[in-house]
């Protein structure tokens, strides 16, 4: 359980969430994504974490939210979870109620809850020494306000968050999370190089130019510890936990699709879903995914168990979402790429789900942690 004043979560129709799921397919056709941020504010799903007061149910449920968004787009999901990680994380992060962090949490909180705000993010520094990560973001101390300068490379829902969130380099030693309005003359944005695939993710590079953020709005960290703080490595391990949700959805959809296509396909006068063959491969397919789905299921599981001060734990929570994250990214590509062969040309048809979600599906390896990363950090942690 967390320690937030927030209260559970009041129950909601059940298909609300089958109720973005159909309004983001109907955005897909018009590309107008600013339009399904707009409905989504008016629903309680990208406030979850503000809602329930039980740490598991919570990733369990932004998963399932994230999962079945994927279906239908894997850049607007994958924008979500960026939204998602850090609120959690800030949101069950056990700060005690006599540390100014906690007060200053609880009122992010409730003003992101009333106002129903988005949240846009990005890392800025290394979780752990060999976890690679942006350092170009420094701040420096002027009587009540911080001023900020710098730039990262990636941040989604960035031109549709009302608030961005990043986590940067103190001048005078230490880290701390920033929280800071958009709308801002000292905040740059640029598009990045995805192009239109990730168009409805918002994706940008954002430059801070002498921004001028209030000691309110800062939650400092103890870094005491070689590692850095506890609630980066948290923070960080949320994200991977999360970031595979989008494309086993995508993965799952495809899935069906491969279904009934041998339900239809007819070959030598039997459907081919009567082939052996054709059962064996599916049934792989799916093992694949339900075995990473599984993986990140215990990660949400292990990361409910977080304490304060538990080493050992938090560092098997971290390696847990970390292995979600690259199983799950990786076989949900190996699905979608066995698909196509299953499916032949029909698969790459223009205007069906299969071809756009085999040009995003590439992506989930590419998230943090790369393979490179992932594969440093065991080869050095054995």
């Amino acid at each position: 359980m967390n320690n937030s004043v927030l209260g559970s979560r009041p129950i909601k129709e059940k298909d609300e969430l089958e109720n973005a799921y159909e309004k983001l397919l109907e955005v897909e056709k018009s590309k107008t994504y600013e339009q399904f941020y707009a409905f989504l504010r008016t629903t309680d799903l990208p406030y979850i974490p503000c809602l329930e007061d039980d740490v598991e149910v919570i990733y369990q449920e932004c998963f399932k939210t994230l999962h079945r968004l994927g279906e239908a787009s894997i850049p607007i999901s994958v924008a979500l979870s960026m939204h998602y990680y850090v609120l959690a994380s800030i949101a069950t992060y056990p700060f005690t109620k006599t540390s100014p962090q906690y007060w200053k949490r609880e009122i992010l909180l409730n003003k992101i809850k009333k106002e129903r705000l988005f949240i846009a993010n990005t890392g800025s520094v290394r979780t752990y020494d060999n976890v690679s990560g942006n350092k170009a973001i420094i701040a420096m101390k002027e009587k009540d306000n911080y001023i900020v300068y710098g730039e990262a490379p990636f941040m989604s829902l960035a031109g549709i968050a009302d608030y961005l969130v990043f986590t940067s380099e103190l001048s005078d030693g230490g880290k701390a999370v920033f929280f800071a309005a958009s709308g801002n003359t000292q905040i740059e944005f640029t598009d990045t190089v995805f192009g239109d695939t990730m168009r409805g993710s918002f994706t940008k590079s954002v430059k801070f130019k002498n921004l001028r953020v209030p000691v309110s709005n800062v939650i400092k960290l103890d870094t005491h510890a070689k590692e850095q703080s506890e609630l980066l490595i948290y923070q960080r391990s949320w994200f991977q936990a999360l970031v595979s949700a989008p494309y086993l959805g995508a993965a799952q959809q495809v899935i069906k699709d491969v279904r009934d296509f041998g339900r239809q396909k007819i070959k030598k006068g039997k459907k081919l879903s009567e082939s052996e063959y054709f059962l064996d491969n599916l049934g792989e397919l799916t093992i694949k995914y339900k075995g990473a789905k599984q993986l990140c299921m215990q990660a949400g599981h292990l990361i409910s168990k977080f304490q304060q001060g538990n080493k050992t734990l938090l560092e098997i929570l971290f390696e847990a979402s970390v292995l979600s994250k690259f199983f799950g990214t990786h076989h949900a590509e190996e699905i979608v790429t066995k698909a196509r062969h299953m499916m032949g040309t029909q698969f790459l048809s223009p205007q069906t789900m299969t071809n756009k979600i085999y040009k995003e599906i590439v992506f989930g390896p590419l998230q943090p942690m790369t393979d490179i990363d992932i594969k440093a950090y065991f080869s050095q942690n054995l």
